[in-house]
């Protein structure tokens, strides 16, 4: 090759350049950080499975789909699998499985498992991303099956009214339902949409699945801190003054149970 030529000299170079930079651009380089562990399923698969999910949220429980990011889908029909998430680092409140029905949108709120490394079921464990060349191992998760939540009409609404000042840092409620009168852990809820804190009183809907619910109450939500039974401000009673809770009976998919109000009592731990 005659390199004589000026115009030949400036075109090598500039693929030379270009290789380079494309060679040492980061943007270009793959996610090397993230998390990997093992997933147990309990209980037989639904039939009507569409797709199983891990998905990590930045707060819990996690508002819309902003606030997680989603692996790849799971085999379905298995025991237990592995699996591993790429991404940046990242401070995440709440690792967990997801259960999508055929045929159904994804719903954030359909969890069948979650991420806890104690032996307390009430508050998620947390994972943090340190930088950009670490895997966090380990983080295994049970998934019960008998948990996942197929899609229904049924459900019950009512109002929440406040006693007393709000929390310092309060930032949503959520109604939640329990068919276990001392539910055992997260998984044992049933759990609404956050509602904006701040408000005297307010009226909430939530779907449920055909049952008996023997606890119904809210969680008040407080930022910086972790989801947990003293998050518990409010439960129905069906007679307040002696103490004696309520429980609600959903009867088919079509059922709506109206009425099932209850007051906040900020000053209260009630579990």
């Amino acid at each position: 090759m005659n390199m004589k030529n000026p115009e030949i000299k400036f075109f090598i170079i500039l693929i030379l350049f270009f290789l380079v930079s494309c060679d040492t651009d980061p943007g270009l380089e793959p996610t090397q950080s993230g998390f990997r562990g093992t997933i147990k399923f309990l209980n037989d698969w639904p039939e009507n499975t569409d797709q199983v999910l891990v998905v990590a949220s930045t707060v819990f429980p996690p508002a819309n789909i902003t606030d997680i990011i989603l692996g790849d889908p799971l085999p379905v029909g298995v025991d237990s699998t592995d699996y591993i998430i790429y991404t940046p680092p990242e401070h995440f409140a709440a690792i967990g499985v997801v259960w999508k029905e055929i045929n159904q949108p994804w719903d954030v709120t359909n969890i069948i498992g979650i991420y806890f490394p104690t032996k307390n079921k009430f508050t998620p464990g947390s994972v943090t991303i340190p930088d950009k060349q670490s895997i966090v191992d380990s983080i295994n998760i049970t998934a019960d099956l008998s948990k996942a939540k197929r899609a229904v009409n049924s459900k019950i609404t009512g109002t929440l009214r406040t006693k007393g000042e709000w929390p310092a840092g309060a930032v949503s409620v959520i109604v939640v339902a329990s068919q276990p009168v001392l539910p055992t852990g997260l998984l044992d809820l049933s759990l609404g949409q956050p509602i904006e804190a701040g408000f005297d009183s307010t009226s909430y809907s939530l779907t449920l699945q055909p049952g008996t619910y023997r606890l119904i109450g809210v969680l008040v939500l407080i930022e910086g801190e972790t989801i947990g039974l003293t998050s518990l401000k409010g439960l129905y009673y069906l007679d307040p003054v002696a103490g004696k809770t309520g429980s609600v009976t959903i009867k088919s998919d079509t059922s709506v149970v109206d009425n099932i109000d209850i007051e906040l009592v900020f000053t209260k731990i009630f579990m």
